[in-house]
């Protein structure tokens, strides 16, 4: 069977849709620049600000790559300036809408397989030009007709022919496979086309995103253009180096700001700032596309149809003088920001040659160059790295400028030098039970600089040796000091101890019958140093505060600071000391006095913590407590008897009921037993009398004790 070649075909509709494509391309490409970064503002939120700028000449278009992630914070905070009189027009950016929603006004398609002859079976009616071996004919597609060949009695498929309607009139078939090329002569189609091709190529690249910004305006101009997107937080880490040749305490301060550039471009030659402080921000879909469902109205006059037309879709103590360090170290320096503009970019431009050369000293442990190799490490270090962030406030937060631009690659990261300055602080032994069982040294870092200093990682060095390692845990503004642990010190011990005492009452006020006495409960804490050293040591220790006391001894804290009471003591050489803290609180006991008994109140009575009045008074309730005592013993005694009686009368009852009327000698001793009976009777009542009378008087002197008690207020 004869091979039938498809060469030429496939090379015209090829032709036809790298036409459709280069023109697709000349249209996203004209005017499409790009302008670089230059500007970038790294924050502690998670988002980054990005600041673009170059020139354009005339009606411009300017194109920007973006991932789709980017796309939300983008668009609730881009911006674009035409600084040369232009103006901002219409800024565009490819939609996320699904493809299929995307492709539904385009009718036609490109065939995954026999894309030729679908491609053009879907086109009748379309006017074409096609040319074959050397002829060229115009006229409308009328369809495709596949082209059968009998083989051993089989049919088989040849190939296909094109049937076209000329200009001219006639139909004229041609073979699909001698087309050498071919073009679509509706316009509206073309424009299809391209966009479906436009359309399918960006499929391929769902996370990139293209944001296009229309500059109208003449001659050449500055355009600046801005936005926030999400980036990694910038990071900061200090070094901290002795100079053992210097006076204790002094040290170089080196701070170095980590910058993360994950974004689609280099950052070429950037000015950049890092901001410290946590501003709000939030995440607004904006990009995503939301479509509504309507409810559908109905054809006025024929509202006799079936419609629901309601229904609808469904978060160290600072110095005093703080603040006004701060306010002066925070003022722009208005000279340099209206500086010319050659001079400023002069300025901005990185290290030169001669800066270039000492960088090899940057970091401790660097062999210096044999003619600076007599200098300490710190004054190396300051030289080898100059000053290269000023600080300048933002609103509430503080940003660290940098003096020079920077430059990282995408994928990379950059440490760059945002403080190099010598300051003043102290050496010293520090005590946390919360931080370490033993001793820490420890660094006290006051902030005499002009800049805030972000909270981060710190690396003690003397000359070339690595002491340890501290944080600074939170941020520190000008004039304030913080305590750095960076290494544990074996030659000191610390032990505390702590016990609770309880003294005597000291002072007693009575009102409302109730008698509050106050006494003092002390906590004391015993600090136990033993110097094991040879050198006099300074420690501070932070104890923890307790709310309910107050400080008795010593009278007055070094400093308070995050719940702890800070103290300093000196310890010789070899010398143990043991360090008091004591804290008192007042003990309340309430005494009811209604509910004490008589020898409880003369106790009180007898104290010295009572006023005079409050003696005689408690004397006065403990002599009608007597009183009320020896009545209820007379009650109590009276009681008594009644109760013999009572029993002595059932008794001889009992006996009178067993005995017999018949015999005279029983007569006579029940005659005997009812004249006892009768005496006990008279008994009996004198002693009720006598009770009732010795229960009024009790009642009496009860209401007037508990009125006494009421009414009673220690003047």
């Amino acid at each position: 069977m004869r091979t039938v070649s498809i060469r030429k075909p496939l090379a015209a509709f090829i032709s036809l849709l790298a036409t459709a494509a280069a023109l697709t391309a000349g249209e996203n490409q004209q005017g499409g620049e790009s302008l670089p970064v230059r500007k970038v503002v790294l924050y502690k939120h998670g988002m980054g600000y990005f600041e673009r700028g170059g020139k354009v000449v005339g009606d411009a278009v300017i194109s920007l790559p973006f991932r789709a992630d980017q796309m939300k914070d983008l668009l609730t905070s881009f911006f674009a300036v035409d600084l040369g009189g232009g103006r901002i027009g219409a800024v565009q950016y490819e939609t996320k809408d699904p493809i299929s929603k995307q492709l539904e006004d385009i009718r036609i398609e490109v065939p995954e397989n026999a894309a030729l002859s679908q491609f053009l079976a879907q086109m009748k009616g379309a006017r074409i030009t096609a040319r074959a071996a050397g002829e060229k004919t115009s006229g409308r597609i009328l369809g495709i007709e596949p082209t059968v060949q009998i083989v051993d009695g089989k049919s088989v498929q040849k190939g296909f022919r094109l049937v076209i309607m000329t200009d001219e009139g006639p139909v004229k078939s041609m073979d699909l496979f001698s087309i050498s090329e071919f073009s679509l002569d509706d316009e509206a189609l073309q424009r299809d086309l391209k966009r479906l091709l436009a359309i399918s190529l960006d499929s391929k690249y769902t996370n990139r995103k293209k944001l296009t910004v229309a500059a109208n305006g003449q001659g050449e101009r500055e355009i600046r253009i801005g936005y926030l997107i999400e980036t990694p937080i910038w990071k900061c880490s200090y070094r901290v180096i002795f100079d053992g040749k210097a006076k204790e305490g002094d040290a170089l301060l080196q701070g170095w700001a980590l910058a993360e550039n994950t974004t689609e471009d280099d950052w070429s030659e950037v000015e950049i700032a890092f901001v410290a402080g946590n501003p709000l921000s939030y995440i607004m879909d904006l990009y995503s596309p939301f479509y509504i469902k309507r409810p559908h109205v109905p054809i006025p006059g024929l509202d006799f149809l079936a419609a629901n037309w309601g229904a609808a879709p469904e978060p160290s103590a600072l110095r005093g003088e703080a603040e006004g360090k701060a306010d002066k170290g925070l003022a722009l320096d208005e000279a340099e920001e209206d500086a010319p503009a050659a001079k400023k970019a002069g300025e901005l431009r990185l290290m030169d040659e001669r800066s270039r050369s000492r960088a090899a000293a940057v970091y401790p442990g660097a062999v210096p160059a044999p003619a600076a190799a007599a200098k300490p490490m710190g004054e190396l270090l300051q030289s080898s790295v100059a000053s290269v962030a000023k600080g300048v406030k933002v609103g509430e937060m503080f940003s660290y400028k940098g003096r020079e631009k920077v430059s990282i690659q995408k994928g990379r990261a950059a440490m760059v030098p945002i403080l190099m300055q010598k300051v003043k602080g102290k050496k010293i032994l520090y005590y946390k039970a919360a931080f370490s069982p033993k001793p820490a040294n420890a660094y006290v870092l006051k902030n005499d600089t002009d800049l805030t200093l972000e909270a981060g990682a710190v690396t003690f060095f003397e000359e070339d040796t690595a002491l340890g390692e501290g944080i600074l845990s939170h941020t520190l503004p000008p004039g304030g000091q913080e305590i750095l642990p960076y290494a544990i010190d074996a030659s000191v011990d610390v032990t505390p101890q702590v016990r609770s005492e309880r003294q005597p009452y000291f002072k007693g006020v009575l009102a409302d019958g109730i008698l509050t006495l106050t006494c003092v409960e002390s906590l004391v804490n015993t600090w136990t140093i033993v110097n094991r050293g040879k050198s006099d040591i300074a420690i501070w220790f932070d104890q923890p505060k307790n709310s309910a006391y107050k400080l008795a001894r010593p009278e007055k804290a070094d400093d308070e600071v995050g719940g702890h009471y800070r103290f300093s003591v000196s310890v010789r050489a070899g010398e143990k000391k043991e360090f008091l803290v004591e804290e008192r609180r007042d003990i309340y006991d309430a005494v009811h006095i209604a509910n004490s008994d008589e020898n409880a109140i003369r106790y009180y009575a007898a104290q010295r913590y009572l006023s005079e009045g409050a003696k005689a008074f408690l004397k006065e309730v403990a002599d009608l407590m007597a009183q009320r005592a020896a009545i209820q013993r007379d009650v109590r005694d009276m009681q008594g008897q009644t109760q013999r009686f009572n029993e002595e009368q059932r008794r001889l009852r009992e006996n009178m009921a067993s005995m017999r009327t018949d015999r005279p000698k029983e007569q006579e001793l029940r005659a005997r037993w009812v004249e006892q009976l009768a005496a006990a009777e008279e008994k009996l009542t004198e002693l009720r009398g006598k009770m009732e009378e010795a229960s009024r008087r009790l009642n009496a002197l009860e209401e007037t004790l508990a009125k006494k008690i009421r009414e009673y207020r220690d003047r």
